[in-house]
């Protein structure tokens, strides 16, 4: 027993992932895609490389047409050319297009000349020999990493057809072997799932790949990954360049996340209006629900916000996706961000005045949790929970009453110390009772006057004038 449950062990590190041999399977028996995998799988999905017939099939044994689909795929993608048929088949056990394609440009090669085994499982030797064929016919042999190369514990095992290709692929970090009582193993002979290809494939497409990318929402989706765009559209190029060049100009070496958020919140609200006249009307046009709107135009509604923002965050190494529900019934689109290792939602818009006051910057839906943007937010996602509040704007500045009173002692505590402006979140009440503000701030003689902006969230400042 303990002999077996060594090789598993070993056979589980294809990829340097851990990897679990238990299968997820549906009721009517089609295997999930493991947790480790599933970023790998979107990503390859993405990208191009993951081939229709994988649902339900992620933990199978891949077999060598399988595997010669996924590799064309990957040629495709890391070439730019798009493969056509016919091409001269000379297989008498399959007719498949991907099998005599791979032949054909010396990614693989048949069992003999004239039969190819579509069906026969693909070996980790074999798996490497065609990778390695792949980066060398692409050209892209000479751009792999020339690491360390691990002493294998079984390397009598390995065919002296396929060493070189295990030698190249695993000194360039592409190929692992797994590591047992101190000895490293390639297992050449030992077949491999379905899944751990995808992530092998994916992990050298992200490398050494680029990913087309022709609308904003590709260009949204492929940076959230961390993919490299190839922009084949001149209006999503103007997009992604005025990002970076936003980025360039308002993020500093040795900023936090957080502090990275804050300018890029603050960015937006000040450089962005509101499209509130065609919004009234029905008449918002095409680019205000955009990040060009926001970004070029400097003119946008929520969607607007939220594209410019997730892609500007994304793009500055914060984790962000776009959520979309409604507010008072109306459809209306903002962000959720990571920052460490907790969740916030940040909405943009709704710290964004309208109508537009220049120079002013609202930051009561900067982080704010589930529960607090529920009062006025309504959506369904499979995001997870915003429960955290040590990165909200008014937290982090010291500046929330959580209480009545205390927002009542921290007004005269600042009138005690003639301070002439405060800001304030009231976490326990979002009303606008004026009257109520008038009798605690003239219940201090040395106050003329004083105006009030109330923002969103609870959040209100106070100007005071003194006699």
């Amino acid at each position: 027993m303990q002999r077996a449950i060594a090789i598993i062990i070993m056979v589980t590190t294809l990829s340097s992932v851990s990897v679990s041999w238990s299968q997820t399977v549906s009721a009517g028996g089609a295997s999930q895609p493991s947790e480790w995998a599933e970023r790998d799988i979107q990503e390859a999905e993405i990208s191009g490389i993951l081939p229709q017939w994988v649902e339900g099939r992620y933990t199978s044994k891949i077999t060598r047409v399988q595997f010669a689909e996924m590799i064309l795929l990957l040629y495709e993608a890391l070439t730019g050319q798009r493969l056509e048929g016919p091409v001269s088949n000379p297989f008498r056990d399959t007719r498949n297009f991907y099998a005599a394609q791979g032949v054909k440009l010396g990614l693989m090669n048949g069992t003999s000349k004239t039969t190819f085994s579509p069906d026969l499982l693909i070996t980790r030797e074999q798996l490497a020999v065609m990778l390695y064929n792949t980066m060398t016919i692409t050209n892209l042999k000479g751009r792999m990493k020339q690491e360390a190369l691990p002493a294998f514990a079984d390397e009598e095992q390995m065919a002296s057809w396929s060493q070189e290709a295990i030698e190249a692929m695993a000194s360039g970090g592409l190929i692992q072997g797994s590591v047992y009582q101190n000895e490293v193993y390639f297992l050449p002979k030992q077949t491999t799932t379905i899944e751990q290809a995808i992530v092998l494939v994916n992990r050298i497409h992200k490398q050494f790949g680029k990913l087309k990318v022709g609308t904003e929402k590709a260009l949204l989706t492929a940076v959230q990954y961390g993919l490299t765009p190839s922009i084949t559209d001149t209006r999503v190029q103007t997009i992604y360049e005025e990002a970076h060049t936003v980025l360039a100009k308002i993020i500093r070496p040795g900023m936090s996340d957080y502090e990275k958020e804050l300018a890029i919140h603050d960015y937006l609200v000040l450089n962005t209006v509101y499209d509130e006249d065609n919004y009234n009307q029905g008449t918002v046009p095409k680019d205000s629900y955009s990040a060009y709107g926001a970004l070029i135009l400097g003119i946008a509604v929520c969607q607007g916000y939220a594209n410019a923002a997730n892609l500007m965050l994304n793009l500055a190494g914060i984790e962000a996706h776009i959520v979309t529900g409604t507010v008072n019934g109306e459809a209306h689109a903002w962000n959720k961000v990571k920052l460490g290792g907790e969740y916030y939602n940040l909405d943009v818009t709704w710290d964004d005045p309208v109508p537009d006051i220049a120079g002013r910057v609202d930051y009561g839906y900067f982080n704010v949790t589930d529960e607090e943007l529920r009062q006025d937010h309504s959506w369904k996602d499979s995001l997870p929970e915003a429960a955290a509040t040590a990165f909200n704007y008014y937290v982090m500045n010291g500046l929330v009453a959580e209480s009545r009173e205390e927002f009542v002692d921290r007004i005269n505590r600042a009138i005690g110390s003639y301070d002439t402006a405060i800001t304030i979140k009231r976490s326990y009440t979002r009303e606008k009772n004026m009257e109520e503000l008038k009798a605690i701030i003239f219940s201090h003689p040395i106050v003329a006057g004083f105006d009030c902006v109330f923002g969103s969230g609870g959040v209100l400042t106070i100007s005071l004038r003194y006699r």
